[in-house]
């Protein structure tokens, strides 16, 4: 007689497996065969996480259509199962899974797409931390500048990829019309998605905005930032690009190194 964990490791093996023989001998028919319930079971788990992935990552199910995502998703659950009851965070790997999929190949970009999408939903989930406003600045000396550091929101995040990703999402949203063909090598994208008032939005930026932006959320203070932003745009406007960032409600406080 098998132990109860003994018998929940075989059923779990039989939900993510291909054979149900490892826990049919320790179900009863009771009018309907073991391995109809068992498959039952595999569908209904199958579904329900392919339906939460596709709610995700609408524009990779658009790409690819419905019946490649439903093996793109049984394949993803086989490597990523939930750990959890609440599914909303089963997406959080399936850009790096789609990465390994397609690496070397023409479709490398749906990794890109996919961590665009992801960052969008867990924009929408963030904790809702202030802004800090244009005003603040006021406070510090001219002087000090340079040794500002600024911590980003918790609902921003920072894309960069080779592939133009926001074109490619903007083209396959709900309602779109667009019928541009969109050439994978016209050109880099640097993206911000942010929560705003009602959801969340994308935002692109230019190289030396993102650099800046980038080494701000390492930590790193304002002269460091501003050094990467001029090695991307040798005329970068910070006064600019500050305003512009604190108008987005990008950071969410300012401070000085210890």
């Amino acid at each position: 007689m098998l132990s109860l964990p003994e018998l929940q490791a075989r059923f779990a093996a039989t939900m993510f497996g291909d054979t149900t023989e490892a826990s049919t001998p320790w179900i009863q028919v009771a009018g309907i065969a073991p391995e109809l319930r068992l498959e039952i079971y595999r569908n209904n788990l199958q579904e329900g996480f392919t339906r939460t992935l596709a709610l995700e990552f609408p524009v990779i199910q658009r790409l690819v259509g419905a019946d490649y995502f439903r093996q793109l998703a049984v394949s993803f659950l086989a490597d990523h199962p939930s750990r959890s009851g609440d599914l909303h965070h089963i997406g959080a790997p399936f850009a790096a899974f789609l990465r390994g999929q397609f690496a070397g190949t023409t479709y490398q970009y749906f990794a890109d797409v996919a961590a665009l999408e992801w960052a969008w939903q867990e924009c929408l989930v963030a904790e809702d931390d202030a802004a800090v406003d244009l005003n603040a600045l006021q406070a510090v000396p001219p002087q000090d500048y340079a040794r500002l550091q600024f911590a980003l929101r918790k609902a921003v995040h920072l894309l960069e990829s080779a592939f133009p990703i926001m074109r490619i999402w903007e083209a396959n949203q709900p309602g779109t019309s667009a019928t541009e063909i969109i050439e994978l090598d016209s050109g880099a994208e640097f993206v911000l998605v942010h929560r705003v008032a009602g959801g969340a939005r994308v935002t692109r930026l230019s190289p030396g905005e993102f650099a800046l932006l980038a080494t701000l959320a390492r930590a790193e203070p304002l002269e460091a930032a501003l050094d990467a932003a001029l090695a991307c745009e040798p005329y970068f406007d910070l006064i600019d690009a500050l305003r512009r960032s604190f108008e987005l409600g990008i950071f969410a406080r300012m401070s000085f190194p210890s």
